[in-house]
């Protein structure tokens, strides 16, 4: 998975997540970070519903000194803005789960001699012989 795909569905989840009215955060997530993403880069569970989405960000008309993808927020219910946003949201959560699942899993450690834990938290009738047990008690009695 690309590196820059998920900076910039993250940075656009995090536009999301910030304050102000969710028609002006969606705009400003899709114009900086959604509007120049190739829905063919996207998971392919996600790609038909981008393809949606951009579709709704350029389907009114702009007036004078306005754009389009405002304009076109505008145009939605709150509802579909919501469920713009959400749509963003899982996008970058497929995405990631994509890459975690394409990345090498962490090899574990090389076995060492293993002591079992009941061993080490027990103490064994040579270590209470030998002051073992005596030295750990005057160890607590001074803490």
């Amino acid at each position: 998975m690309d590196s820059s795909l998920t900076h910039k569905l993250e940075t656009a989840v995090t536009i999301l997540i910030g304050h102000g009215a969710l028609k002006d955060r969606l705009a400003l997530a899709y114009a900086d970070c959604l509007e120049q993403l190739d829905e063919q880069d996207l998971p392919i569970e996600v790609q038909d519903e981008f393809a949606q989405l951009t579709q709704a960000m350029h389907r009114a008309r702009a007036l004078p000194g306005d754009n389009i993808v405002r304009a076109s927020i505008r145009k939605l219910s709150n509802q579909e803005a919501q469920r713009y946003a959400a749509l963003v949201v899982r996008m970058y959560g497929v995405c990631m789960a994509d890459q975690a699942a394409t990345r090498a899993p962490l090899r574990a450690p090389a076995a060492r001699g293993a002591t079992p834990l009941a061993t080490l938290l027990g103490l064994d009738s040579a270590a209470v012989s030998s002051g073992t047990h005596s030295k750990m008690a005057s160890r607590a009695q001074r803490i």
